[in-house]
């Protein structure tokens, strides 16, 4: 297992393990924490910044949730970067309600360290340079027109 493997590892067995102590060890203090629910919604979504800040919301969803299902099999690994979908099983303790879902996280390592990103996106960079060469070209999409059914050829008879 290399150390970047390693350590994303070990993140997520703290976390399967709600050892907020152990998870912690690991996060930089810059550390960014997103639940894409509107905090308008339930006070646990939005943007937390800050590892305290982040540990502070974690260290709740734990107290609060059973974990039935924290699936982190579909690891991906490419050199310093990692992409995981984890379904998710949770079951809230007070109302018995339950939560399945599907968690998306990248992740990027330098030097066995988390790379804060300091942009949008997934690690991508465009060449803007070669955007001439592929101009956008608007299309007619069916389902956008509500013809999404209407597939049949215009000389086709009632039976085909």
């Amino acid at each position: 297992m290399t150390k970047t493997e390693t350590i994303i590892a070990d993140i997520y067995d703290a976390w399967r393990a709600q050892d907020l102590e152990w998870l912690a060890s690991y996060l930089p203090a810059d550390f960014t924490h997103m639940i894409y629910i509107p905090a308008e919604v339930h006070p646990l979504g939005g943007l937390c910044r800050g590892k305290a800040a982040a540990l502070e919301r974690l260290g709740l969803i734990a107290h609060q949730f059973d974990f039935l299902r924290f699936d982190t099999s579909g690891l991906m690994i490419q050199k310093n970067r990692i992409g995981i979908e984890i379904p998710i099983h949770y079951r809230h303790r007070e109302t018995g309600m339950q939560l399945e879902t599907i968690i998306v996280n990248f992740w990027t390592f330098e030097d066995g360290c988390f790379v804060v990103p300091t942009k949008p996106g997934l690690g991508l960079e465009l060449r803007e340079e070669v955007f001439h060469k592929y101009p956008y070209q608007p299309h007619d999409l069916r389902h956008y027109t509500g013809k999404l059914t209407d597939i049949r050829p215009p000389d086709a008879g009632r039976w085909f």
